[in-house]
């Protein structure tokens, strides 16, 4: 239904911001987990609509934003906000398309990477998979063939052509189920971990499963401890004024029709998320 909806929704937003005007500037962060090869070329075809209609940011540019200064640029059209590519997870998928479908537009991205799990023995990685980042919902021998994590060396190939690592957590575990010292250790051990292998500092967070109930207050205040931004899963623009631990993300699934994904980039799904967001804010508060 949602899908079939989003066409004469898209028609819509688009009417009412031209009678509403032009908004303030911000950007989106647009985030993917693993893609397989077969997605390879709608990914390269949206990085390529992206890059054309909404303009796109970098890391640091966003850094920058999020600090307070002004926009790196201003806003393209009527809702249509620059983005900047995210990744979570760490899949090697990752690496191939930064190699691939983000060099080709000269696209520097974000990559959230868990570095207890990719310390682990081949052999055991993919139960750390399993179990973590699916959550259990699978099992180790049902997940796809060659199915892997981004190795050090990759990371650091990333590194050097201009990419950020962020963390997601020594395990990817749920924050919110956390206190301690094991919140201390997916927190801030993961991102010593991280400096010290990758040989520099790691400024950005993004919390396992991205949603409300899979953060708390105590999470947020030791992340701010540790990093500069802390990014949500939590739909919406962000702008000069929005809070560096509350940084907002849009899924984006490759498979959708090209009017929903449309519709993400425009905003129009942000309104849902929008008791979220204060609820976030508040514990950020």
């Amino acid at each position: 239904m949602r899908y079939r909806l989003s066409g004469p929704w898209l028609l819509g937003l688009r009417a009412f911001r031209r009678l509403a005007g032009g908004r303030a500037p911000a950007f989106r962060i647009l985030f993917f987990h693993d893609v397989p090869k077969d997605r390879f070329a709608a990914f390269r075809n949206l990085v390529g609509y992206v890059k054309r209609y909404h303009g796109v940011v970098s890391p640091e540019e966003a850094g920058t934003w999020l600090l307070g200064a002004a926009p790196a640029r201003s806003t393209i059209g009527l809702g249509r906000y620059p983005c900047l590519f995210a990744f979570d997870d760490g899949f090697a998928s990752n690496y191939d398309l930064a190699k691939q479908c983000l060099a080709e537009h000269g696209v520097k991205a974000l990559f959230f990477v868990c570095p207890g799990l990719i310390e682990l023995p081949a052999g055991d990685q993919r139960a750390g998979i399993a179990a973590h980042i699916f959550d259990g919902r699978l099992a180790a021998d049902s997940l796809p063939e060659g199915l892997r994590l981004m190795s050090w060396t990759e990371l650091e190939e990333l590194g050097s052509l201009g990419h950020c690592i962020g963390c997601h957590g020594m395990s990817h575990r749920r924050l919110s189920l956390l206190e301690g010292d094991g919140l201390r250790r997916e927190i801030v051990d993961a991102g010593d971990l991280l400096e010290r292998r990758l040989g520099g500092p790691v400024s950005w967070f993004a919390f396992a499963f991205g949603g409300i109930d899979s953060i708390s207050r105590p999470a947020l205040r030791v992340i701010s401890e540790k990093y500069r931004f802390c990014r949500s899963g939590l739909r919406g623009a962000n702008a000069a004024g929005t809070e560096p631990m509350a940084v907002l993300a849009d899924h984006i699934d490759l498979l959708a029709p090209t009017a929903y994904r449309k519709l993400v980039l425009e905003g129009g799904l942000d309104i849902r998320y929008r008791r979220a967001r204060r609820r976030l804010n508040a514990m950020v508060g």
